[in-house]
């Protein structure tokens, strides 16, 4: 009977205090983890975010771009814009992805080029505003040119000046180029696939320059040559951060005017 008890009391097995100890410590080591869960949640949401406004951004300027100038000319350009039934409903100051409650803000402006007289071009930006949460807010902006043609067409046969000059020899005339067009970088984050193109707005259709795409870096900037005088939609595909993941996917456009002389212009990338 003695020998009995003293087996059980030697018997392997968690105590009571033991398995107290233990949960105790579980749940400091959970406690400890939440933070970087929700951390990283939140992170993911405003990639999400940031992902959807320049969807959207990029969306809104295609539709513009298919957009004629009377359309987009005058005092009611941007009202007609944020108008839900204009277009078709292509346009709007909101929009919800499928499947989803958020809505994101949606502005417009355009701005005629010179300010006074008749524009020779409207340059339009669209702004995407992500909603709260997440926090923070972010705006993806994206702008295209709209040609007057008018203005096109009047700049193509100018009146010409009388010649002055005793000399005998022509006067030379004034050539369209042939020019070029320098792309620069702040960081090495372009997209290796998509990278920056180069496509004259000016005529229709629309010219893709080549070598198409190019990959810029901070010690080799991308130069297009041979180049008309004209407007050039410049864009570039690149990583937010350097991060190559879809979720940092984001693209930057400028428009570059070329007149009389060779350009250049840097894109920012953070």
């Amino acid at each position: 009977m003695h020998a009995s008890r003293q087996c059980s009391r030697s018997s392997p097995g968690f105590s009571l205090i033991e398995l107290l100890v233990t949960i105790v410590i579980a749940g400091v080591v959970f406690a400890a983890m939440v933070p970087l869960f929700v951390s990283a949640s939140k992170v993911s949401s405003a990639d999400r975010a940031r992902n959807i406004e320049a969807e959207v951004a990029q969306s809104r300027i295609e539709s513009i771009r298919q957009l004629s100038f009377s359309q987009l000319s005058g005092a009611n350009a941007v009202a007609n814009l944020q108008s839900s039934s204009f277009s078709g409903g292509q346009f709007g100051s909101t929009y919800t992805p499928p499947g989803s409650s958020a809505v994101y803000g949606v502005q417009y402006s355009v701005t005629p080029v010179p300010a006074t007289g008749a524009p020779n071009y409207l340059q339009v930006q669209v702004h995407v505003t992500s909603p709260s949460p997440p926090s923070p807010t972010y705006t993806a902006t994206m702008s295209t040119i709209v040609i007057n043609p008018a203005a096109t067409s009047n700049s193509s046969s100018p009146s010409p000046s009388p010649s002055v000059s005793p000399s005998p020899s022509p006067s030379p005339s004034a050539t369209s180029g042939p020019y070029s067009l320098t792309v620069m970088v702040t960081n090495n984050y372009v997209n290796s696939t998509s990278g920056v193109t180069v496509v004259q707005t000016n005529v229709t259709p629309n010219v893709t320059h080549t070598p198409s795409p190019q990959f810029p870096t901070t010690s080799s900037p991308a130069v297009w040559s041979g180049l008309a005088t004209g407007t050039y939609l410049v864009t570039c595909n690149y990583y937010t951060g350097g991060k190559i993941q879809s979720g940092y996917a984001a693209t930057l456009t400028q428009t570059v005017t070329i007149t009389n002389a060779n350009q250049s212009y840097s894109f920012t990338l953070n």
